[in-house]
This record gives C-alpha cells, structure tokens and sequence, in this order.
C-alpha cells in the first residue's frame, strides 16, 4: 500500500477569516462589557461632576449621605422623643436643611444634612395624647415619621431616608 501523507503546516484561508472574526467579535463584546461596566464607577449627575471639577470637591456618594443622614436622624429622635418636649412644637416643625438652627437642636452640627437633602417630619394617624392621659395611662403615644427628602428629587444619586419612631419615650413599649 502506497499511504501519502499530507503536511498541513497552517491555516486554510477559510479558517483564518473565521479566526479573525472570532478575535473581532470577542474584542468588541469586551469593550461593551467594559464600558458598560464603568459607567456603575462614575458618578451619574452631571451636576455633580461639574461641582467637583468646578470646586475640585469630593464627590458625595448615596453610601456617604445615608450614613450621614441615618446618624442624625438619631440624634433628632433621641432630643425629640423626650416627654419633655411639646406635641404642638413638633407639629409646627418644617421640613429644614438646617435642623440645628431652625428646629433649635444643639447637639447636631449645622452640616449634619448633606446640601442636597431636607429632614422632614409628620404626624401619622395614630396621634400622641395629652400628657395628663399618658400619666393617668389612659392615652397612647404618638407615632411619627421622620424623613429626608432630596431637594431636586429622587435619582440614582440621592434617595429618601424615612424612620418611624414613638414618643414620648417612656409611654412607648416595645
């Protein structure tokens, strides 16, 4: 038996075509991966990014803001959930970027609230009794919601923070 043996020392030109199509391809789903990927690392707000260039700033981030946000919060609950604090001076409060100098909080600092966030606070349905009822265990305490709210409105960027609490503290049971 005569056997030929071929030697195939490279590619044909139809397998190095699909080979350089295949590179193509791959390369070009990277990319998109990629791109698409890095946008989650800079910051979406075009605002801000100006801001930061503008005033070479650390640029806040949604984390930052809540962690701030969330420790004032306490701080206003723990003040404000004391019996010796009047129902009617709650019920007047407005919503404050302040709240150190306009709800006379001193134990916060005046920038406890990031720029772009408002504290808010409201009264649910379920309404504080007078103190003499709460005394006599004849009332209920009240329940109320204290917020934050973004001043140009809910994005990517900035989101509400809310916290339901109960005052006064010593008629609450938990």
């Amino acid at each position: 038996m005569n056997y030929k043996k071929f030697n195939s020392d490279g590619m044909t030109l139809p397998e190095l075509v699909l080979a350089v199509l295949m590179l193509t391809a791959f390369t070009g789903i990277t990319v998109m991966v990629t791109e698409y990927t890095a946008r989650f690392f800079q910051p979406l707000n075009e605002e801000a990014k100006q801001e930061y260039i503008s005033n070479k700033k650390e640029l806040s981030d949604k984390l930052n803001d809540h962690f701030q946000i969330n420790n004032t919060i306490d701080s206003i609950i723990e003040i404000l959930s004391e019996p010796g604090i009047d129902k009617s001076f709650i019920a007047n409060l407005e919503c404050t970027s302040l709240p150190s100098l306009e709800w006379n909080i001193p134990s916060i600092d005046t920038k406890a609230i990031p720029k772009s966030y408002k504290i808010c606070i409201k009264s649910t349905s379920l309404s504080e009794s007078n103190y003499s009822q709460l005394a006599n265990a004849e009332g209920k305490p009240g329940i109320y919601i204290l917020y934050s709210k973004p001043e140009n409105g809910v994005s990517v960027n900035s989101t509400p923070v809310r916290r339901i609490f109960c005052r006064p503290k010593p008629f609450c049971k938990l």
